[in-house]
């Protein structure tokens, strides 16, 4: 029982980071709701804590939707100048499920070193109960999946 029963793949994703000088959840929130009136699909979502004023939130949208991503993150960088944007292309959502994942401890230490161990930089993560979501290089997508199948035993689909 080593909690991982599938591992995915999802090539072309974007990952958009945005750096805030406020804390301010209304502002995210309708960042959020301009992606959404754009029909633009959020997939991941992560946040730091704020430090002090300031507060990061990084997501994940699939690059068939990059142009509308980019309209967006245009609107938003002329009505919120105190947003420092970042996007990153050319990149791989790996997912771990497991339903074990919720009894299991390790599980995530486990990836994350299999992965860290042969220098391949994790550049988001996430996780719930049963999954565990990472977007890596799309050059380095390939390495990851083979580790992670040898280290959880299990074929990708």
């Amino acid at each position: 029982m080593n909690g991982v029963t599938r591992i995915t793949m999802t090539e072309d994703i974007v990952l958009v980071t945005l750096r805030s000088k406020t804390t301010d959840n209304i502002l995210i929130a309708s960042i959020f709701d301009e992606f959404a009136h754009e029909n633009i699909i959020i997939d991941m979502i992560s946040q730091t804590v704020p430090h002090g004023a300031e507060m990061d939130i990084s997501f994940t949208v699939y690059a068939d939707q990059m142009v509308g991503a980019l309209s967006v993150i245009s609107r938003v960088r002329d009505q919120y100048h105190q947003l420092g944007i970042m996007v990153s292309t050319g990149n791989v959502k790996l997912q771990l499920y497991g339903e074990e994942m919720r009894e299991i401890s390790g599980v995530a230490a486990s990836a994350l070193l299999s992965l860290v161990s042969h220098d391949i930089e994790l550049m988001m993560i996430t996780t719930s109960e049963v999954d565990i979501s990472m977007v890596v290089s799309a050059a380095s997508a390939s390495k990851s999946v083979e580790l992670l199948a040898r280290v959880f035993g299990v074929t990708p689909d």
